[in-house]
């Protein structure tokens, strides 16, 4: 199934009200996840997105522009440690979906009427348990951003939401135009 653009941007939406930060997490957007700038000598489309690498980097970003104090620390590596293994799960997520997807629609359409429809079901239920493990995921890491967010001074949690709120932008800024701001 296929999901048009606005459905994925009313779920990165959903996600992102959830936590700022898991829109990294949320569904892919449309043409599949936005390219980054590809190596010298390679074609963007020969590179795949990497939402781990990506986190990697947003999580750098953000690490200097809140200056934590060495109290901080610990706060800052549980969390961030949290942040990254949702991205890798992510990143197996994609990869299981891709390799459904390999099957392509055609293999869908075979079969009877009643084995189509229970493929049908299938899948539904499928995507049912995809959904409340993504759920159960994002309370997790609510809980975890509200212990670190706690930790920050009023200075350093303005600079937290400023920043979600900037990447949030970025991201459904990249997810309507299919390409990232200039």
């Amino acid at each position: 199934m296929k999901m048009s653009p606005s459905i994925r941007a009313r779920i990165l939406v959903a996600a992102a009200a959830l936590l700022p930060g898991v829109c990294a997490f949320a569904a892919d957007p449309p043409g599949g996840a936005p390219q980054p700038m590809a190596p010298q000598g390679m074609a963007p489309q020969e590179r795949r997105f990497d939402w781990f690498e990506h986190t990697q980097q947003t999580l750098g970003e953000l690490k200097a522009k809140l200056n934590l104090a060495p109290g901080q620390t610990a706060a800052w590596n549980s969390w961030s440690a949290g942040v990254l293994a949702d991205a890798k799960q992510q990143l197996t997520r994609m990869k299981d979906r891709e390799e459904k997807m390999g099957e392509g629609p055609r293999a869908w359409a075979q079969g009877t009427t009643p084995e189509r429809m229970a493929r049908g079901i299938e899948r539904l239920r499928a995507e049912i348990e995809r959904m409340q493990a993504h759920l159960t995921q994002l309370e997790a890491a609510q809980g975890r951003t509200l212990a670190f967010y706690n930790q920050l001074d009023a200075n350093q949690k303005t600079i937290f939401d400023l920043f979600w709120q900037e990447v949030h932008y970025r991201m459904v800024d990249e997810m309507e135009t299919g390409h990232a701001p200039q």
